[in-house]
This record gives structure tokens, C-alpha cells and sequence, in this order.
């Protein structure tokens, strides 16, 4: 049975909204990383300290792109999948 014309748009549809979820979750991760820097830098400023906050800044970043990772490697057909439990073990 030929694909019709309506089958092809579905597809490219379906290509564009994945493309959409994933450029705003880079974005997002992104943000995650450069705010709390950039936060940390104003509050160097701020205090007159060298580059203490920017430091603190940076990690803090670090550690939410790290948790948003490790969150898109466990997120699975768009829903967030627990562990599996063996058959064996109690409940």
C-alpha cells in the first residue's frame, strides 16, 4: 500500500517536535550552567570578593546540569521509568 501525502507530514511533524523537546532541554541545560555563574560573578562584584561566588556559582551549575542529565538518561517514551525489581525479591 502506497504512503500517502498525509502519512509523510505526519512523520515530518513528528521530526519537528522531537527536534523542539530536545533544543529546549539543551537550552535549558545550558541556562542551568551560565546563571548561577553569572549570578556568582554579580555577588563577587557585589562583595568585593575575587572570585569566590563565581566559584561556588560554577559548581552549583555543574551539579543541576549533572541531575538534569542523569534525569534525561532515565526519562524513557516520555515517562520516567523506576528501577526494575527482580522476581524474586520481596515486595
Amino acid at each position: 500500500m502506497p504512503s500517502s501525502k498525509n502519512d509523510h507530514n505526519d512523520c515530518d511533524s513528528h521530526f519537528y517536535t522531537v527536534l523542539y523537546q530536545w533544543s529546549a532541554r539543551m537550552s535549558g541545560i545550558a541556562i542551568e550552567l551560565v546563571i548561577p555563574a553569572a549570578i556568582g560573578v554579580g555577588l563577587d562584584r557585589l562583595c568585593g570578593t575575587v572570585v569566590l561566588f563565581a566559584i561556588l556559582g560554577t559548581i552549583l551549575g555543574m551539579v543541576l546540569v549533572f541531575w538534569q542529565l542523569v534525569k534525561m538518561a532515565n526519562f524513557h517514551d516520555g515517562v520516567d521509568t523506576p528501577p526494575h525489581k527482580e522476581d524474586n525479591d520481596p515486595v
